[in-house]
């Protein structure tokens, strides 16, 4: 289980005691293993996000949208050393077309799972 990355200047002052039965907990343990997360934590989102299936939606969102900005920033980084090249040599690789055809196919890939996830954000 993942635990909580503490946030400086921003304590957790309150605590709350939850008493549950042993089948509870172990329907609570095993939803919260099952979306990587501590028992609390489950709990914590459940309550302030609209229940566990819409939590478990948002961590998904924002996987989603991590692994975006990682496959973008390497097109990037691939074109910035296109157009260095080019700019260097006068020449502009045939190859180039194909990598601003990819940019093209992974932004419309942005906006449909944005239409996708506008419900869940």
């Amino acid at each position: 289980m993942r635990r909580q990355v503490r946030r400086v200047g921003q304590p957790r002052g309150v605590r709350h005691v939850v008493k549950v039965s042993a089948e509870q907990e172990a329907r609570l343990v095993e939803v919260a293993n099952a979306q990587g997360v501590t028992v609390p934590r489950l709990l914590v989102e459940s309550a302030l996000s609209g229940g566990p299936g819409e939590a478990a939606a948002r961590r998904a969102v924002a996987g989603e949208l991590f692994g975006l900005q990682r496959v973008l920033g390497a097109i990037g980084v691939n074109l910035n050393q296109r157009a260095r090249s080019a700019n260097s040599t006068g020449y502009l690789e045939e190859s180039t077309a194909a990598s601003l055809q990819r940019l093209d196919l992974v932004v419309a890939q942005v906006g449909e799972f944005l239409g996708r996830a506008r419900g869940v954000v």
